[in-house]
């Protein structure tokens, strides 16, 4: 039955017999830093698999990045770990060479994690081989489920792979009921015509992280978000199947089983068809080795906030944009960047050799081998806390520029296959500028934050935001980083906004927001000594903008500046601090004798100063080496 076709349990028994061993050891390590990849990597297999059988054609990107393939469909729109099919691919390549098909490793993978998340363990016959080109975004359009579909189209979408109702539990109901109080929360929660980034999902289950009968409990009880998960429990042709799920965790262990040995194995390639494919394209690597890594200057990636932003906000809907004037009046125009010229890692770009700035992920011409000298993801607004910047509506926070990032590291790696791409990220420069949002548009806001910083102490909040960074700087690590810049909270009470905010501390900066940066700044400096002792081969820098700012306030004359404490770019406040800066403001004529260019951000020539401490300055400005030193070793 299902060992037919080219298919059988022992195909690599010769060739490959550790295959599974290394699948499962590879995921296992992959896995500890996001606990969500197991629900991506299954729904990343399902993706593959319905629209041209399983050949891993979800994978392969076309050279000609112009035309229309499987990934462009809008119905795979958040599909995720793409990149970690490609590490596991390598690793079964130092073993096994030209041996497992990229289409097999993609099933073990997802067999490993349903059973890394409490799921059944599903014995699957290999021997798939590997589509070489994808199908066009129209099939995948075709083929793949809507997020309205109901009992009846599923219902022919499944039996189109050998299902049974009860493997695949499809109908039509009469009627749609949803439980009215978690309606309510729905309402609240999602409101009509809302449009943010960075939202999630109500999470309606409590093990959302585990893979288990949790979802059929919720659909019994009126609890689901989808059509599909209202019409289920009421049409007769699957309310059996829903009830009995609900029930017995088992029963749905054994059918969701079936229902994957029939999917993995339906229309799958075999050895006659197509060869093994190769992660890595010769040709490519040439072409593009000789254009980016012939000349000794590294890529540059970027994530951060609006200190380093060069123009992701511009392609989102936020209320926190710097496209527009008077920003960027040294530059020629606007162009994104919340200052007056350049931002900070453009010149520590500059000053390293880079020929142009480092391009925003989001701008459409960040393509191609544009990658390959770097990209920027950072967003104004954005935070480490995923809650951060919620006044702002749309922003991009570190974990969804982390989530960027991996999407440019697949490109590359199909670009230059895993070898020369992983060579390329050691030898890259890696900084991360953020922080400042969590205090400032979160624990700090005006009256919204207020109930909170009553319930939640000072030393929580921060305990809470190093521990997330702690992961996040980890997956960075594991996806390739290794040359990290890991830059410090400034000190935050001296800015415009916060002396008009609390005008009691008078001329002098506001002492409890200093506080909490400096209470974040030495958690942050233990934590990146640990992640240098604990993550081998990696090289954390600890940047201490705190430091250099706080050195620049108190010695302004001798760096040539004025003005200490008030926005160039002004309209409201005895320190131009209380509102944003923009067309109907006032600008300083000489721009180079302010520290601060608005309520919140430096002007250029104080990035500048801060900038090239960073590149060449001492261990106290940052250490234990820094970005030259960091940029050679």
């Amino acid at each position: 039955m299902v060992e037919g076709g080219g298919l059988s349990f022992d195909f690599y028994e010769r060739s490959c017999p550790q295959v599974e061993d290394i699948v499962r050891a590879g995921l296992q390590s992959l896995s500890l830093t996001d606990p969500t990849s197991p629900a991506a990597l299954l729904r990343l297999m399902f993706h593959d698999c319905q629209v041209q059988g399983c050949d891993a054609s979800i994978l392969v990107d076309p050279d000609n990045r112009t035309m229309s393939y499987e990934m462009t469909s809008t119905k795979n729109f958040g599909i995720r770990k793409r990149e970690t099919i490609s590490i596991i691919k390598s690793m079964v390549e130092a073993v096994c060479p030209q041996q497992v098909s990229c289409a097999d490793i993609l099933i073990l993978a997802a067999r490993e994690a349903i059973a890394m998340s409490g799921g059944p363990r599903i014995r699957v016959p290999l021997g798939r081989r590997d589509s070489s080109t994808p199908p066009n975004n129209k099939l995948a359009d075709a083929f793949l489920p809507p997020a309205d579909i109901g009992v009846d189209g599923m219902l022919r979408l499944f039996a189109n792979k050998g299902m049974t109702i009860e493997e695949s539990e499809d109908g039509e109901p009469e009627d749609q009921i949803m439980e009215p109080g978690f309606e309510i929360v729905l309402s609240l929660s999602c409101p009509f015509g809302s449009l943010t980034s960075n939202s999630s999902f109500v999470l309606n289950d409590p093990t959302t992280l585990m893979f288990d009968n949790q979802y059929y409990v919720n659909a019994m009880r009126g609890r689901g978000t989808l059509k599909i998960d209202a019409e289920m429990p009421s049409d007769p042709r699957t309310a059996q199947y829903v009830e009995r799920f609900a029930v017995d965790q088992n029963d749905f262990f054994q059918a969701f089983s079936s229902a994957f040995l029939k999917l993995s194995s339906s229309g799958v390639l075999t050895d006659r068809q197509v060869i093994v494919r190769i992660t890595f394209q010769i040709l490519t690597v040439l072409v593009l080795l000789a254009k980016s890594l012939a000349e000794n200057v590294p890529a540059n990636f970027i994530f951060g906030d609006s200190l380093v932003d060069a123009g992701n906000n511009n392609y989102i809907l936020s209320l926190s944009k710097a496209n527009y004037i008077p920003n960027g009046v040294d530059l020629g125009k606007p162009t994104g960047r919340y200052t007056n010229g350049r931002t900070i890692i453009d010149i520590i770009g500059q000053e390293l050799g880079f020929k142009d700035f480092t391009p925003p992920f989001l701008a459409p011409t960040t393509v191609g081998t544009v990658v390959l000298q770097g990209v920027n993801y950072a967003s104004g607004g954005g935070g480490i806390l995923n809650h951060t910047g919620k006044i702002f509506g749309g922003r991009i926070n570190l974990d969804a520029q982390m989530d960027n990032f991996a999407n440019t590291r697949q490109d590359i790696i199909s670009s230059l296959g895993v070898p020369a791409a992983m060579n390329l990220w050691e030898r890259a420069l890696f900084s991360i500028t953020i922080g400042s949002n969590d205090f400032i548009n979160n624990y700090l806001t005006p009256v919204v934050s207020t109930v909170e910083q009553k319930l939640v102490p000072p030393e929580m909040f921060v305990g809470t935001m190093v521990s997330r960074f702690r992961i996040q700087l980890t997956r960075l690590y594991n996806m390739g980083a290794r040359k990290v810049v890991v830059a410090n909270v400034g000190p935050i009470g001296c800015i415009p906004c916060q002396r008009d905010l609390n005008p009691s501390a008078g001329d002098g900066c506001v002492a409890f927001p200093n506080e909490l940066a400096q209470l974040f700044n030495i958690q942050l400096k233990s934590l990146v000594e640990e992640l240098i002792t604990n993550l081998k081969g990696s090289k954390f820098v600890y940047a201490d903008v705190y430091h250099i700012v706080e050195d620049i306030l108190q010695n302004y004359i001798s760096y040539g500046f004025e003005n200490v404490n008030s926005s160039c770019c002004y309209l409201a406040g005895r320190f131009g601090g209380l509102i944003p800066c923009g067309p109907p403001s006032k600008v300083c004529w000489d721009r180079s004798k302010y520290v601060f260019w608005d309520p919140y951000h430096p002007t250029d020539a104080a990035n500048s100063i801060i900038a090239k401490r960073l590149v060449d300055g001492d261990s106290n400005d940052i250490s234990p080496m820094n970005i030259r030193h960091l940029i050679e070793s």
